[in-house]
């Protein structure tokens, strides 16, 4: 998603792409200005704003401001220091504090005015500040320049060294990696000397200028480029770090009387803080023990947006009266603990961890900055606020706004640019483009058919999938900590395999958000995923802004699908169909509590009467509804389907009659009454041993404990070949060469409200289906209307009279000669996603006429009172 100027010729360009495009270049100057001149980034920084404002198009901002998990992170944390001034005693300084924050609050402007193609040129432009200034430092050491407040022994203004060599760090391992990963530098050696040449003299200049917390991020930064170099193997980078990294600090100690002085006053202040505290460092360290015992006593939400100045000065009376109180600890941690606490430190540290998540994901040749930004920041921050600090906190957000914008959508692009616009719905599930969920394909099968239709389907949904390299997607994340837990765990489990690994990373990045966690889940036993619903509610009304869809359509396995459209529906008055695979409600056996169960029947309630319609993939689920309800769902059935071409595979007959389950078991779900059936059978037959050699159990996918267990007693674990997991293709592919096919319903109430969606996948092999079916009757008629068998999955002696048809159809065919004596069970009329995809189109066109009729009535009763009136 980008801005449309980067999209069009130049002879169709309006005025509002023309201030886009000059505006896209500003960042560049700012960039430049950084460490020259603040009154210079003042001006720049309000003209970019301000040239925002008048650029428009605030709808397609928006969806690229919310589609950035940075900026959402960035958005969240600020959300928060807003809500302190709820519990802060001093509004006024509060306010003040917020105010303070203005800089980070310009995030979303930068990343919608910076453009995706000029990301180098605002690198560089930094990158030539830098030199500058350096360059001064140069000649002011040399006594060929003067100012007023410098001199060869304080080469910088003041206290700017703060400031300025934590942003020389940061440039010097910019230099680097342009010499060694640039393409200049690759291409030509010239380039490439020149690039080293200008680092090493940043490393020299890093060491004769005073700022301790930026040579100390230098060096981190080292050694993380030494990682970097050496990826593939970490023992060459831990030697080659601990052979450089000392190298720089004692030659930087022996010829630097600069660097030797701070080091030794920094020993000094640090070895004499008890007697003497109003050092430097000894007021650092004061600052942080007293902040710590502002947190000890405020641990989850501080003392407030304001409050930081009053609660330090009240600390600070009561263990170190002659020292003077602060406003600013010099800690952006030990300042964001006090004012919100755990919570704040959380959402500020997600932001870091969101930042380091893209990194991994946005793959090109800044990947290795966009992990070397946060890591900076997350070491400067130990010693200053420097997101508070006026230079820094510009640098954090341009640095951020070139890295992490994403690449514009092509199919986007295309979309918008059509002479014809596309028809197109918004589909909201939180689950798409997800292998191996059910969820997923229920979805991700019929985009094709929509399209196919005339309509582009617009995808948004949560961050588990994968980003659709086919379809416009958006993605969007949770906030609620059971949301942020469920998202991390599946982010980490594709890509650490290792199981310690894994419990490792997760322990660590779960030790600040457990305790809000299990606050949440006391209050509320939601679903993990429900705090999806409010970025996928802002998103989706900006795309509706944006995109104009006919239809708003929601869908998948999360409730919070439908409260996003519920709020999409009453923001905008579009036309709304909601979809549940599993409903909502189940009037028996619910195991969530009475409060959740009440939240969901009041949504239940919400969309029978705001849908246009109400789609159920089951009768029985629309008729408990109805009840429910008091007959307000006025609700529609569509099987879901499946696809006839995937299945085109001929049967080819073994020499052993092969029983298949694809799917997960877990619970009541289990084997467990087949293999005493299974039991069964083989002790009536005489000849066992060479019965057993005729039969085998495929089960694809998860193998539950019960029906281990189960199978370990029988002893028939001869018989079970256990596949795993396995892609789609392979499933489907090993469907069409099965014998019989099983379908096991839970023996719980909630079966007789679904039907198992790969249900209507075996229906179309053509394979023979053993329904192990529960109460549900709607299965039951769907398998034996086809020639199927249908049997209760709690009886046992009904699944052996029905596996021992299997088996004498299979030896019938043998004695046959292999005659089939297993007829394909194939049928015209069975349910497919073309079909739903059709069916869905006719209730949206049903729900725009009924409107259109509803209008028309309300304008004939308008204009009836207005001619009473006259």
């Amino acid at each position: 998603m980008n801005s449309t100027h980067e999209q069009k010729s130049p002879q169709a360009y309006s005025f509002r792409d023309r201030v886009g495009q000059i505006n896209s270049l500003l960042p560049a100057l700012l960039a430049f200005a950084l460490p020259l001149s603040t009154s210079a980034v003042s001006v720049l920084a309000i003209l970019i704003f301000l040239l925002w404002v008048l650029e428009g198009r605030f709808a397609e901002k928006g969806v690229e401001i919310f589609s950035n998990p940075v900026a959402v992170a960035v958005l969240a944390f600020l959300a928060l220091l807003c809500l302190g001034l709820l519990w802060t005693d001093n509004l006024v300084t509060g306010i003040e504090v917020l105010k303070d924050q203005w800089k980070l609050a310009l995030l979303p402007v930068f990343l919608t005015t910076a453009t995706y193609r000029h990301r180098l040129l605002y690198l560089y432009a930094f990158l030539a500040g830098m030199t500058l200034a350096m360059g001064i430092t140069f000649l002011v050491r040399f006594s060929m320049v003067h100012y007023a407040d410098v001199s060869p022994t304080h080469l910088t203004p003041k206290t700017f060294h703060v400031i300025y060599n934590p942003l020389l760090a940061f440039a010097t391992y910019l230099v680097l990696h342009e010499a060694i990963w640039g393409r200049a530098g690759q291409r030509l050696p010239v380039v490439q000397a020149v690039l080293f040449g200008l680092a090493s003299l940043m490393a020299v200049n890093m060491f004769m200028t005073e700022g301790r917390t930026g040579q100390a991020v230098f060096l981190v930064l080292m050694g993380l480029l030494l990682f970097q170099i050496f990826a593939k193997n970490w023992l060459k980078a831990t030697l080659a770090a601990l052979l450089l990294l000392p190298t720089i600090c004692i030659t930087g100690y022996l010829y630097s009387p600069t660097f030797q002085q701070r080091v030794n006053t920094a020993q000094q202040e640090i070895e004499g803080f008890k007697k003497n505290p109003d050092t430097s460092v000894g007021m650092r360290l004061l600052f942080f023990q007293n902040s710590l015992e502002i947190i000890r006593h405020h641990p989850w939400l501080g003392v407030g947006t304001g409050d930081f100045q009053s609660a330090y000065a009240e600390v600070n009376h009561k263990r170190s009266p002659t020292s003077i109180a602060t406003d600013n600890p010099h800690n952006q941690y030990m300042l964001i603990g006090a004012m919100l606490g755990a919570t704040g430190i959380l959402l500020f540290l997600l932001i870091f961890i969101v930042m380091f998540v893209q990194a991994k994901l946005l793959l090109d040749n800044y990947r290795r900055i966009r992990i070397a930004l946060p890591i900076f920041f997350l070491v400067i921050m130990l010693a200053e606020s420097y997101l508070t600090v006026y230079q820094t906190a510009f640098f954090f957000v341009v640095m951020t706004a070139a890295l992490y914008k994403e690449k514009p959508d092509q199919r986007l692009r295309e979309f918008l640019a059509g002479k014809k616009r596309k028809k197109c719905w918004l589909i909201l599930s939180y689950r798409a483009n997800i292998p191996g969920s059910a969820c997923s394909q229920h979805i991700d099968d019929r985009l094709l058919f929509f399209r196919e239709q005339g309509i582009e389907p617009i995808l948004l949904s949560g961050p588990v999938g994968k980003p659709s390299e086919r379809w416009i997607h958006y993605r969007t994340l949770s906030i609620a900590p059971s949301g942020i837990r469920f998202e991390l765990r599946h982010f980490l489990r594709k890509h650490l395999h290792k199981r310690w690994q894994f419990k490792l990373v997760e322990t660590i990045c779960m030790v600040p958000i457990f305790p809000l966690y299990l606050l949440e889940k006391i209050i509320i036993n939601m679903e993990s995923e429900w705090s999806w619903c409010f970025f996928a509610s802002l998103r989706g009304f900006l795309l509706c802004r944006q995109l104009r869809p006919e239809v708003v359509y929601s869908t998948g396995g999360s409730a919070s699908a439908h409260v996003a459209a519920l709020l999409i529906k009453h923001w905008t008055g579009c036309t709304w169909i909601a979809e549940t695979q599993d409903p909502l409600v189940h009037d028996h056996g619910w195991r969530r509590g009475r409060r959740v169960l009440q939240v969901y029947k009041a949504l239940e309630k919400k969309i029978c009467q705001q849908a246009d319609a109400f789609v159920f993939l089951v009768h029985a689920a629309m008729q408990h509804c109805s009840s429910r309800t008091e007959g307000q769902c006025h609700g529609a059935v569509i099987y879901p389907g499946s696809i006839p071409n995937l299945f085109q595979q001929q049967f080819t007959k073994g020499t052993r009659c092969h029983f298949a389950h694809f799917g997960s078991l877990a619970g009541t779900r289990n084997l467990v009454t087949f293999f005493q059936a299974l039991q069964q059978i083989l002790i009536r037959n005489a000849d066992r041993e060479r019965f057993r050699e005729k039969v085998q159990v495929d089960v694809y996918g998860s193998f539950d404990e019960d029906s281990e267990r189960e199978m370990e007693q029988l002893e028939l674990c001869d018989l079970v070949i256990r596949h795993g997991t396995v892609s789609r293709q392979e499933a489907l592919a090993a469907m069409q060469q099965t014998d019989c096919l099983l379908v096991i319903q839970n023996l719980i109430y909630f079966s007789c409200e679904t039907i198992p969606s790969k249900v209507y996948e075996y229906l179309l092999t053509g394979r023979p289906i053993i329904g192990l079916v529960y109460k549900n009757e709607e299965l039951e008629s769907m398998l034996t209307a086809h020639g199927h068998l249908a049997v209760p999955a709690n009886n046992v002696q009904a699944i052996t009279e029905a596996v021992e048809k299997i088996l004498d159809d299979f030896m019938q065919e043998e004695q046959n000669g292999n005659r089939p004596a297993m007829t394909e069970k194939k049928s015209d009329n069975l349910p497919t996603v073309a079909d739903a995809v059709q069916k869905l189109i006719a209730l949206a066109k049903n729900a725009e006429r009924l409107k259109s009729r509803k209008r028309l009535k309300i304008s004939l009763r308008v204009i009836r009172q207005h001619v009473a009136e006259q």
